[in-house]
């Protein structure tokens, strides 16, 4: 069998293009060669093979069965390039292809991916984003071990990433409306450690816990939730005080209070990748998207 899959491309499409002319010397010129060395191509073809692969006894020439037989696997090997051609010719004009992003949550989902998704559709209409959303440290694992392309983070050191702030956001206390504190222009961190503490496990809870712990303070936590939905649902029914990002906050928060923090506490988001090579054209592109808009926006 390595015989065969050892002849040399040329005789290969030699015999495709005899079948096609029933002529040597038009054979020859399809392929870019001389007719003596088509004539030599063949007989090495055969010799290497074993086989009388054109039959010369008559005009015009033709293929004896296993001749056939090899002019088909050419024939399809010459389709194969033109599509894979097709493919990385799309690729490279019109960015076709597949990229995957990790996303933390609300924040990212709601105020920012959308967007983005949009900007790369408007220039690149065959790219296609695929979101798959988590909470922060397994959308980074999801990049780390190659299941995404991009993650979107809180921004922080990471040798293994590259990080581009796409977007700043600041952390808000939530308070049930009707609590005096609701009436306040700002909250300070001791004013809230001295509250029931509903401490969010999405992404900003370093954030919440350094900004307590800047002021000489620690929240009295006394409920540990991931979603928005419930810790609203919560601060709603007096069940105590939260921070959370307010990018994360929904436009509707009925019965919830959102006030500013003193001092603030800002939070950069990121698109973040791996360090070293893109992984596609296509996501290259996309970051190149980004990265424009994060120069305009930012």
């Amino acid at each position: 069998m390595e015989n065969f899959f050892n002849l040399p491309s040329s005789a290969l499409r030699l015999l495709l293009q005899i079948s096609r002319t029933g002529n040597l010397t038009e054979a020859a010129q399809a392929c870019g060669i001389s007719q003596p060395a088509a004539s030599k191509a063949i007989a090495r073809a055969e010799a290497h093979s074993g086989l009388t692969l054109v039959r010369r006894d008559r005009r015009p020439l033709s293929l004896t069965a296993e001749g056939r037989i090899l002019a088909d696997y050419a024939q399809r090997q010459e389709e194969m390039a033109r599509a894979t051609w097709r493919a990385l010719e799309e690729s490279r004009a019109q960015g076709r292809g597949l990229v995957r992003i990790a996303s933390f949550g609300a924040s990212a989902s709601t105020h920012i991916l959308p967007a983005l998704v949009a900007a790369v559709s408007r220039s690149r209409p065959m790219l296609r984003v695929e979101i798959s959303e988590s909470a922060d440290q397994p959308s980074l694992q999801a990049l780390r071990d190659g299941l995404a392309d991009f993650a979107i983070a809180v921004e922080h050191d990471a040798p293994d990433l590259e990080m581009m702030p796409v977007a700043r956001d600041r952390l808000v206390a939530l308070v049930r409306q009707g609590d005096p504190l609701a009436n306040r222009a700002m909250l300070d961190a001791a004013t809230l450690s001295r509250c029931d503490f509903i401490l969010t496990k999405g992404g900003s809870e370093p954030l919440v816990r350094a900004w307590f712990a800047r002021a000489g303070h620690e929240p009295s936590v006394c409920h540990n939730i991931q979603q928005i939905t419930s810790i609203l649902a919560m601060v709603r029914a007096g069940m105590g005080a939260s921070v959370i990002a307010e990018m994360a906050v929904p436009e509707t928060h009925a019965g919830v209070a959102v006030i500013p923090l003193t001092p603030e506490q800002p939070r950069v988001i990121c698109l973040a990748r791996r360090q070293g090579s893109f992984a596609s054209y296509a996501a290259e592109l996309l970051w190149k998207v980004a990265l424009e808009r994060s120069k305009a926006e930012l």
